[in-house]
C-alpha cells in the first residue's frame, strides 16, 4: 500500500490541544462557529478519578482555551463521551459513568452490577463555556449502563442520533434537541464503538469496532438505506488492529475514514472511498506514527471552512491503569480539504 505522511502536505498543521490528559476526544462545531473538543481528564485510560472536560478554539483549531469541566460526578469514572450540537445550539454530551473500582482505585471487572454502571447526559447552552448539572438515567432505562461513543449525527429535520454500545452497537434518537432520548435500534451484535455518517445519496454508513472476543480486531462497515433502522451484513475494513474509526463525508462526495493504528508504528491513519464506502483507496495517509504504545488513536474528524480537522490522543508513557493521565496528550492535525482529496 502506498503511504503518504501528513507532514509532506504543505497545508498541514499540527497543534497540541492539551497535555497530561486528552483521552477519547470528540470534536464538534458549535453554533458560534467555534470548535469544541470534549475529552477525558483526571485519569489514564482506566481510572476512578476520570472526568470529562471541554476546550474551545475560535481559529479553526490553531489555539485552544484551558479546558473547563463538563462532568465530574466524583462517585463514578466519567468517560467515553458522545457529543452533539442541536439545531437550537445546545451542546449535549452523553457519557458512561463507571463505578467498577475497588477501595484503592483498582479496576475490578467482576464488580460490574446494575448499580455500578450508568449512562448520563449534560448540556451547555453557551457554546461549551459552561455546563449544567449532569443527569444519570435510572436502572429502568433500557440503555442505562451502556457506553456512548463519538460525534452525534444531526439530521435535516433536527433529529439527533447517538451511537451507544454494550454487547452490540445501537442508536438512540432525540427529537427535542437532546432533552429526551429513545428509539433504541440495533446496528450489529458483533461491534461496539461505532461511528456513522450520512452519504450524499441518503444512505447511512457505519464503521464499527469488532467485538474484543475476536482475534481479528478490525473495523466492520455496514450500510443502511432506511435511515439507520436496518443494516446490511458487514464487510471488513483494513488489517488487524486498525480501530476504532470515524467517518466523514467530503464535499466532492468521497468518504474519509480515519482510524487508530494499533500495530507498530502506532498512531492514526486514514483512507478514502470514492464509491460510498464499498471500496477503499490503496493510498493510506499517515496522520500520526510516533505513539509509544497501542494506547492511542480514537480519532474524531470534521470538515470546517474548507479544512479537514482530525483530533486524537496519545497516552505517551502513561500506563493503561495509571492513577492520572500525566504524559498523555490530545493533538490536532488540520489539512486543506482540496489537498487531502488530491492525495487519494
Amino acid at each position: 500500500m502506498r503511504q503518504v505522511h501528513v507532514s509532506s502536505l504543505p497545508s498541514s498543521r499540527r497543534v497540541r490541544v492539551a497535555d497530561d490528559r486528552g483521552y477519547f476526544p470528540v470534536l464538534v462545531s458549535a453554533a458560534d462557529n467555534s470548535l469544541i473538543a470534549v475529552f477525558r481528564d483526571g485519569a489514564a485510560h482506566m481510572g476512578a478519578g476520570g472526568y470529562l472536560v471541554a476546550s474551545r478554539s475560535s481559529d479553526l483549531g490553531l489555539t485552544w482555551t484551558e479546558p473547563v469541566v463538563v462532568v465530574n460526578t466524583r462517585e463514578y469514572d466519567d468517560r467515553n463521551p458522545a457529543v452533539g450540537v442541536a439545531r437550537n445550539g445546545v451542546i449535549t454530551v452523553a457519557f458512561h459513568a463507571n463505578g467498577s473500582y475497588g477501595p484503592s482505585g483498582e479496576y475490578i471487572k467482576d464488580r460490574r452490577t446494575p448499580r455500578s454502571l450508568h449512562t448520563g447526559i449534560v448540556q451547555s447552552a453557551d457554546n461549551g463555556r459552561t455546563w449544567g448539572d449532569p443527569m444519570l438515567w435510572t436502572d429502568a432505562t433500557p440503555w442505562d449502563g451502556m457506553s456512548p461513543y463519538g460525534r452525534m449525527l444531526r439530521l435535516a429535520d433536527g433529529t439527533m442520533v447517538m451511537s451507544i454500545y454494550n454487547g452490540g452497537s445501537y442508536l438512540l434518537r432525540s427529537r427535542d434537541n437532546g432533552q429526551t432520548w429513545g428509539g433504541l435500534t440495533l446496528t450489529g451484535t458483533d461491534t461496539n464503538e461505532s461511528s456513522y455518517c450520512v452519504l450524499p445519496t441518503g444512505e447511512w454508513l457505519c464503521a464499527g469496532r469488532k467485538q474484543r472476543e475476536s482475534e481479528d480486531q478490525r473495523i466492520l462497515v455496514r450500510r443502511s438505506s432506511d435511515g439507520g433502522m436496518t443494516w446490511s451484513q458487514p464487510t471488513p475494513f483494513g488489517v488487524n488492529k486498525t480501530l476504532p474509526a470515524d467517518l466523514l463525508a467530503l464535499s466532492n462526495g468521497s468518504v474519509l475514514i480515519v482510524y487508530g493504528y494499533r500495530t507498530p508504528p502506532f498512531g492514526v491513519r486514514a483512507r478514502m472511498s470514492h464509491d460510498d464506502g464499498r471500496t477503499w483507496s490503496e493510498t493510506e495517509l499517515v496522520v500520526h506514527d510516533s505513539a509509544l504504545s497501542a494506547d492511542c488513536g480514537y480519532p474524531s474528524v470534521l470538515l470546517v471552512d474548507g479544512y479537514v480537522i482530525i483530533v486524537f490522543y496519545d497516552a505517551g508513557r502513561t500506563t493503561h491503569n495509571a492513577p492520572d493521565g500525566t504524559g498523555a496528550f490530545c493533538e490536532l492535525v488540520r489539512i486543506a480539504e482540496s489537498e487531502l482529496i488530491s492525495v487519494f
